[in-house]
């Protein structure tokens, strides 16, 4: 293997690859559904359902991309270790672990969010005003969202250094 990929192998299998972009992105959705939340409170009408409902897409996209990432982390790390035959595949199998369930998680809220999205949007063709049920629904799994990517964090940054060498 060159060392080029050595490198890179280094960095991506590194936990503070999974950790520094997870704390990053869960400021990132807790400043939106704060600054959401603040606003709907001062404009609890259509405009202020409506700018909820537009940030919507934002959270969702980095919470399916990034969980997909996660997810993805223990097909890379496989078939890269098992590629030789490498001792330390048992010690990444904890990260591997919290990573997919944690992942796995992030793509199921963000889907969740999207066919809520999806079904208001259909409803809305009928003249049915549900954008406080959206806006509030979406506010709420933004929370669940943050709750488990602060989750996330904590246990792989509580993963036994020693134990894995991680």
């Amino acid at each position: 293997m060159t060392k080029t990929r050595q490198i890179i192998y280094a960095v991506v299998l590194n936990r503070g690859f999974l950790l520094f972009p997870l704390v990053l992105i869960s400021l990132l959705v807790g400043s939106i559904t704060a600054d959401d939340l603040r606003f709907l409170l001062g404009h609890m009408d259509t405009h202020g359902y409506q700018r909820v409902i537009d940030n919507e897409s934002t959270i969702t996209i980095l919470l399916i991309g990034f969980g997909a990432i996660m997810d993805g982390r223990k097909i890379f790390s496989k078939r890269l270790l098992e590629s030789k035959n490498d001792p330390t595949l048992e010690q990444h199998s904890a990260l591997n672990a919290t990573s997919e369930y944690y992942g796995f998680m992030l793509i199921v809220i963000g889907i969740a969010i999207e066919i809520v999205d999806q079904i208001t949007r259909y409803l809305r063709t009928f003249d049915i005003d549900i954008m406080a049920f959206e806006a509030i629904f979406s506010l709420v799994f933004n929370v669940i969202a943050l709750i488990v990517m602060l989750k996330a964090a904590y246990r792989i940054a509580a993963i036994d250094i020693e134990a894995h060498q991680l």
